[in-house]
């Protein structure tokens, strides 16, 4: 199989330069992901639109249903015609989400902005963990991902932080309106640290193929390894906890009376637990090794949850900030693993997967939780664990069997 870089890359005036490429993907992370209304969005629906939590939750997966549907396209839209091109066209379209969010005045309008904003948030995922890895690749340094990933994902938790405690505090002053509508600023500059990136040049055979080919090509890397297949999987089970941070925490608070100025910082801890566990997690991988830091993290997880579902007290919160630290720690080390056993062609494609497995669990864990929470809110969290413990075990167990097996192979493009 012949090397040679893509024609768009080969024919830039511009070498491409791995670390200064690197920061400004650093920069636009910090500048995309610091979104003021996300530590209020549910208060906002629930007290300013008058939805009930299980209308939220049936929100939800049609946000994430849309996710799922869009999730494997664009991740082949991405490996078709660029990494950075795709970062554009996401950010603008959930940019124009959020903005249609803020304004909506009806179900029907409501669902719409969701439908924008499911949408450009599927262009991105996937697509950062893919030009992280094709940056280092350049100058063959794809050891380093899991440590750059880490960073990375850090930097989103941090920047989902300080965005949340400073939309608490704007709504707290101003309305949940307003603080929803500023949501829309980090995406209009997140769109000119874009434009200063490069594409990087990806190694392999990148023809422009067609895009069903490349879709094709991700499903062969599939099929080929059983490990690989059910590390995704664990990856897309352990994820269902993620409705107990961004659907129950609020309720939380608001069933504690936690003063919604102090939303921002009492969420503060989940979003710098999770990027604590990202930057530690190829440290953690490196000495408990892979096996033991999965099965680590399945256990704290499901652990927190069930603290939750049978202990109603405020003191309760740090559960909140374990679990986020276990799923943080775990997400870069996966993301090394299937990194190492994917080729360039198709990586975006194949990283999507878990990504749409998420949007396939999350549909289907958000309505559950807003209806067994608007029972009893311990309920919710109870169903949570039932999910994380039965689908992440049961893949746990297979991925462990289906990786001593195997031997390391070169998939075909």
């Amino acid at each position: 199989m012949s090397d040679r870089m893509p024609e768009h890359a080969a024919g830039a005036s511009r070498p491409f330069r791995v670390d200064r490429n690197l920061r400004l993907m650093l920069g636009f992370t910090l500048v995309a992901q610091f979104q003021p209304h996300l530590a209020i969005w549910v208060v906002y629906l629930t007290d300013y639109r008058h939805l009930t939590l299980s209308q939220v939750g049936i929100m939800e997966a049609l946000f994430w249903g849309v996710k799922l549907i869009a999730e494997v396209p664009t991740g082949a839209f991405a490996d078709r015609f660029g990494r950075r091109l795709t970062f554009i066209v996401g950010t603008v379209i959930e940019g124009s989400g959020v903005a249609v969010f803020a304004l909506a005045g009806t179900f029907p309008i409501l669902s719409l902005s969701y439908v924008l904003w499911s949408l450009g948030f599927a262009f991105r995922s996937g697509n950062d963990s893919a030009y992280i890895y094709d940056a280092l690749n350049v100058e063959g340094r794809g050891a380093e991902f899991a440590q750059r990933q880490g960073r990375f994902v850090a930097a989103l938790q941090i920047a989902f932080t300080l965005g949340g405690i400073a939309g608490a505090a704007f709504a707290a002053r101003t309305s949940l309106a307003a603080a929803t509508l500023a949501g829309v600023v980090p995406a209009i500059l997140a769109v000119g640290v874009l434009l200063l990136m490069q594409e990087p040049p990806r190694q392999g055979e990148t023809r422009r193929t067609p895009y069903i080919d490349t879709l094709r090509g991700a499903w062969r890397v599939l099929r080929a390894r059983a490990a690989l297949r059910w590390a995704i999987l664990y990856q897309v089970a352990i994820s269902a906890s993620a409705p107990a941070h961004f659907l129950l925490l609020q309720p939380f608070l608001a069933h504690h009376s936690v003063p919604l100025t102090w939303y921002g910082i009492a969420l503060a801890p989940s979003g710098l637990a999770h990027a604590a566990g990202s930057i530690l997690s190829a440290r953690l991988s490196r000495r408990l090794g892979l096996r033991r830091m999965l099965l680590l993290g399945l256990t704290s997880v499901v652990a927190s949850l069930l603290a939750l579902a049978t202990v109603d007290a405020a003191w309760m919160l740090p559960a909140f900030w374990f679990a986020q630290f276990a799923t943080g720690s775990v997400d870069p080390a996966l993301g090394g693993y299937i990194n190492d056993r994917t080729e360039s062609a198709v990586r975006a494609t194949v990283l999507s997967v878990a990504p749409l497995g998420f949007s396939l669990v999350v549909m289907f864990a958000s309505p559950l939780a807003g209806l067994t929470a608007d029972v009893r809110l311990g309920l919710g969290f109870l169903a949570l664990a039932a999910v994380v413990g039965l689908g992440s075990g049961g893949a746990f167990a297979l991925w462990q069997r289906a990786d001593a097996r195997e031997v390391p192979i070169e998939v075909p493009a």
